[in-house]
């Protein structure tokens, strides 16, 4: 029979030491000579207490090995505390991956290295349509889709770049060192691959693209929020690109986003200012080439830069919420001019999609028809492709709710949408605009000339009137009365002219009309 090993408890160890240590000290007193001479050792009192000395040493020692054990605990206990919240404050609850604070702890320690030794780069990614997925398909698969691009960046990327979720859809990828711009570049190629497959989702397949802004430690400080901006403005101007793209900040980007923020700070002003103005392009029958309408323009009289073109301006206002009351006071406006021309003559007024987000627009539309007295038929409302990724059912219902009340809708620069032939069958529309870049390129290019032909004969199959935007020579006219289209607008026609001079052109038009019919 084995004997099992004889085991001595902590306290019982630590008693037996300090019982020792006590012994040792009353032997070690016994020994002076003093002592003896003056008879304490040999009184009752002082017997007793060098017998009692051992043990008490033994206690104190117990005790004090126990407070020692109890702080040792403690502090263990704090440390794992300590470290658990650590791993709580910096890791993103959602999908597991670090988080905002980590990279700004990252980020810190590195540049602690030494200003120089820190070139490191960070990557800003942003999902395309992910607002998409969240209006349609719901949270829960917006939370599934997030979960999923961060297993893939992380099991993607690991060992070559740590990756974070800022929040939303917004990710990064840090890159330390020195990465040469060739690496850079193959980060980004590796990204764009997690987006050649379909995310699987509860609701079903998603797919998406992906837009990154690239920022570099050498362009700025190497601060977190100094590449966050450099790398924000470098992704807006990638989310412009088709696919999944990426773009490399640089300094420029700076300059024209302080212009844009200018022009945003002044939006604030320009309508109580009245430095809005409309400016109206007329729109003409290809046959008769007779006037049938206007398209209202918008321009913006600023006191300092003179007049700005609203490519410059109307996504400023639609970033800021200006565009509502921007828009507004076009819709308001353009009836009250129309009115003063002799009917039918109609006018075409465009709307943002932020513009449907408003529950009382189809009411504000026609209480301009009918504080101008101008018949519903005479306005076109005039949207592009854009607007139906705010809200289909929202834009649909008012869209038809609209052309019960007589008013005509225009689909606007139709052909470089994603959904055109969809958006024909889903929507309410009356006609067609066919974007002016398909017009600059159909002459020289067999494949736009054929493009234009197909939507032509689609506007023919909807049973909708086309018109042909950006009509510049007798060359593009002649060819798109060839194919069939109804209207045509562009220089050659006319360029927009202001309200003042629209009576004007239109005597000349009269005027024209009777010289051909003679």
């Amino acid at each position: 029979m084995m004997l099992k090993p004889f085991s001595i408890s902590t306290d019982i160890r630590n008693t037996m030491i300090g019982v020792a240590i006590g012994a040792a000290t009353s032997v070690a007193v016994l020994s002076a000579p003093r002592l003896f001479v003056e008879g304490f050792a040999v009184s009752p009192v002082g017997g007793a207490l060098f017998a009692a000395i051992p043990f008490l040493a033994g206690a104190m020692f117990v005790q004090s090995r126990r407070s020692r054990a109890r702080l040792i605990a403690e502090l263990d206990r704090h440390r794992e505390t300590e470290e658990r919240l650590s791993q709580a404050v910096h890791t993103d609850q959602l999908t597991g991956i670090a988080n905002r604070f980590a990279l700004e702890r990252d980020l810190a320690a590195a540049g602690g290295q030494g200003e120089e030794s820190y070139r490191g780069a960070l990557l800003l990614l942003d999902l395309d349509r992910f607002k998409f997925v969240n209006d349609t398909m719901g949270h829960d698969a917006g939370d599934q889709l997030l979960v999923a691009l961060s297993q893939r960046l992380s099991s993607m990327l690991q060992g070559m770049a740590n990756v974070y979720r800022l929040g939303g859809d917004e990710f990064v990828v840090l890159l330390a060192g020195a990465p040469s711009e060739g690496k850079i570049e193959d980060v980004c190629a590796l990204i764009k691959t997690l987006f050649a497959e379909p995310f699987e989702l509860q609701s079903g397949r998603f797919w998406t693209c992906a837009s990154i802004g690239v920022a570099r430690a050498e362009d700025g400080d190497g601060s977190m929020s100094d590449m966050l901006k450099q790398a924000d403005l470098a992704l807006y101007r990638a989310k412009e690109l088709p696919g999944s793209a990426h773009v490399y900040y640089c300094g420029e980007m700076a300059a024209e986003a302080c212009r844009k923020l200018e022009i945003e700070h002044d939006l604030s002003r320009a309508i109580a200012d009245g430095e809005f103005f409309l400016e109206y392009q007329p729109i003409v029958g290809i046959e008769s080439r007779a006037v049938r309408s206007f398209e209202a323009l918008i321009r913006w009289r600023h006191p300092e830069k003179g007049i700005i073109q609203p490519d410059l301006f109307i996504s400023a206002a639609e970033k800021t919420g200006m565009i509502l009351p921007i828009g507004s006071w076009v819709m308001r406006t353009a009836c009250l001019e129309a009115a003063r021309w002799p009917s039918p003559m109609g006018v075409a007024v465009n709307v943002a999609g932020d513009q449907f987000k408003d529950v009382a627009f189809v009411d504000h539309v026609k209480q301009c028809l009918a504080e101008a007295g101008l018949a519903p038929g005479r306005l076109t409302i005039e949207v592009t492709e854009s607007i139906f990724s705010v809200d289909a059912r929202t834009i649909c219902d008012s869209l038809a709710e609209l052309r019960a009340h007589g008013v005509r809708v225009a689909l606007d620069d139709f052909g470089i949408g994603f959904s055109s032939i969809n958006n024909l069958r889903r929507f309410p529309l009356d006609q067609l605009k066919v974007d002016r870049s398909f017009t600059k390129a159909m002459l020289a290019n067999r494949r736009d000339a054929e493009l234009v032909d197909i939507i032509l004969q689609l506007g023919n199959t909807f049973q909708v009137s086309t018109t042909i935007e950006g009509i510049e020579t007798e060359g593009q006219l002649e060819f798109v009365r060839a194919l069939g289209a109804s209207e045509a607008q562009g220089f050659l026609i006319s360029r927009p002219v202001s309200a003042a001079d629209v009576m004007g052109l239109l005597e000349c038009d009269r005027l024209a009309a009777e010289s051909r019919a003679v």
